[in-house]
Order: C-alpha cells, then sequence, then structure tokens
C-alpha cells in the first residue's frame, strides 16, 4: 500500500490507492507521482511527466486506462479541474487581465498565432482523445432513434442548432429543443426509450442542460454528451461521451472543438445513410432553391 500526504489533495487519490497493490512497478511509479505532483499532472506534457517519474510514456497510459478513463488527456483534464478554485472553472473575469497583459506584452498578432495553433492542435485530436469507436457508436445511436432530439443552452447554443440545422438536411426527425417563452424542453415530454438526447454542455455547466438530461435520461432516452470532462454532470448518465476540450489562451472557454465534433458526427450520418441521405439533400436543394435563397451573382450590361 502507499500513504502520501498529499493524497487528499489529488483528485483520483482513493481510486489510486484502492488499487495500487495490483498496479506493476512502472504503474506504481507513475501513480506515486501523480499522488505527489497532482499539479504537474494537469500543467504537463504526458512525456515530461514519465521523464520526471523515471517510466516510459505508456506506462503513464496504461495507468490512466486502467483507472477507467480512454485517454490520458481525459486523465488529466481530471487534475485541471482540480486547480480551479472551488472545483469549478474560474470565472472568465478573472482570466481577462492575463489575456490582456500578454497582448501588451507581445502585441496581437502572437496571441492570434497562439490561439489558431492551440484550436488546431485541439480540433486535431479529438480522434485520439476519443477513439474512433466513440465516435461510430454515437452515429450508430443516433441513425437508429425514431426521434432525436438536440440540446444546448447559451454557448452551446450555436453548437445544437448547427448540428440540427444539418441534421435536418439529411432526415426529418430531429428536434432542436429551442422555444419562445421557454417552452424549449417541452418536446421532451414525448421522448422514450427509442430516441436519443444529443447534449453538449460545457463547464461552468448551465443548470438547465444538466436537468434536461436528468429529465430524459429517467425517461429511458439514451444520451449522447459533447461535454469536457468525465465528471462532467451530462456525462454520469450518458450511453456515449465524447469529449472537448475547451482551455485555451483566451478568456472564454473554447466551443470549437464541440463544432468539429458535430460535423464529424453529421459526416459520418451522411457517409452511412447512402442513396437517402442524397435523396434528402437534393430534396432540400430544391426547396431552397425554389423559394431563391441564396444570393447568387447577376449578370449585367456594361454601359
Amino acid at each position: 500500500m502507499v500513504c502520501c500526504a498529499a493524497m487528499e489533495h489529488a483528485p483520483l487519490g482513493p481510486q489510486i490507492v484502492d488499487q495500487f497493490d495490483s498496479l506493476t512497478p512502472q504503474a506504481q511509479a507513475a501513480a506515486r507521482f501523480v499522488l505527489d505532483h497532482p499539479q504537474d499532472v494537469a500543467l504537463l506534457s504526458m512525456r515530461e511527466q514519465a521523464r520526471r517519474a523515471g517510466v516510459p510514456p505508456v506506462t503513464m497510459l496504461r495507468l490512466a486506462r486502467q483507472l477507467g478513463f480512454a485517454d490520458y488527456q481525459a486523465f488529466r483534464q481530471v487534475h485541471a479541474q482540480a486547480l480551479r478554485p472551488g472545483g469549478k472553472t474560474a470565472p472568465f473575469s478573472e482570466r481577462v487581465p492575463g489575456l490582456q497583459k500578454r497582448a501588451r506584452q507581445g502585441g496581437g498578432a502572437p496571441l492570434a498565432e497562439q490561439m489558431e495553433r492551440h484550436l488546431s492542435q485541439q480540433v486535431g485530436g479529438l480522434t485520439e482523445r476519443n477513439g474512433t469507436q466513440a465516435l461510430l457508436d454515437a452515429a450508430e445511436a443516433i441513425e437508429s432513434a425514431r426521434r432525436v432530439y438536440v440540446l444546448g443552452l447559451r454557448s452551446c447554443f450555436a453548437v445544437a442548432y448547427h448540428f440540427a440545422y444539418v441534421y435536418g438536411l439529411l432526415r426529418d426527425n430531429g428536434q432542436l429543443l429551442d422555444g419562445p417563452g421557454d417552452t424549449g424542453r417541452d418536446p421532451l415530454r414525448h421522448a422514450g426509450q427509442q430516441d436519443v438526447l444529443l447534449a453538449i454542455s460545457l463547464a461552468p455547466y448551465t443548470r438547465g442542460a444538466v436537468e434536461q438530461a436528468d429529465f430524459a435520461t429517467a425517461r429511458r432516452v439514451k444520451l449522447i454528451a459533447i461535454t469536457d470532462s468525465p465528471l462532467s454532470p451530462l456525462a454520469r448518465n450518458a450511453a456515449a461521451t465524447l469529449l472537448v476540450p475547451t482551455d485555451g489562451p483566451s478568456f472564454f472557454h473554447g466551443v470549437t472543438p464541440a463544432f468539429a465534433a458535430c460535423e464529424t458526427l453529421l459526416a459520418l450520418l451522411a457517409a452511412r445513410a447512402g442513396d437517402k441521405a442524397v435523396t434528402a439533400i437534393r430534396n432540400a436543394e430544391a426547396q431552397l432553391g425554389a423559394f431563391d435563397t441564396y444570393w447568387a451573382a447577376r449578370k449585367t450590361r456594361k454601359p
């Protein structure tokens, strides 16, 4: 067994202690590092953590998986959340001064370049973070559902709206949970075990999103969560969870990876639908063309 004074500050301390004796010697060395240096787990790369722990990088990944995480990024995210005041995301207002200081010191161009690099890395790592099978499972659940409800509130509404809009080009069984007069949640009264709820929520989690997801799962609706942590209140009851990073140089949490996850799902759904997708999209194009929806340049005579 292991006894560590710092264990009370390690978010996964009890789980690690419980499994410590069953770990290999290398994994035990990695576990000791995690218990003793939880802040380093949140802030350093896996490779650097492994170097400091004196183990190969793959040992850190194996430890994370033995503790129930799909990948090391999800493992790190738990430690990152523990650094936030009260276990919650720091207020956006507290992040702005640091952002402004960086801009004053280096100008706007380096900040813009940093944002672009960061977003590119986040989007590029989605498949590695979740595994291809998780995306395929989510697409299969949506494809076989009687009704697909889509939920996203506040900053996540744009993501939900985009998914519902594009999904509507493919099929007619989608329902965006949005409506005037606080009626957006009302369609859930008709939901049941043959249906799917695709819910998007990122820390700080909107109370309404959590409550609606809990209501749906109580009615045996299959929940697909797009969220930022395996400890998210959406992940606890989800049949499938797609984890998206939200940290970045800006003061506000990033939603670009959530958009990317939704667009990947939509591409998979279109690919799986075969000729039905072609027919549906042609029908949508005909309807849009009938109303002259999109602007087109018109030829004009030269004077």
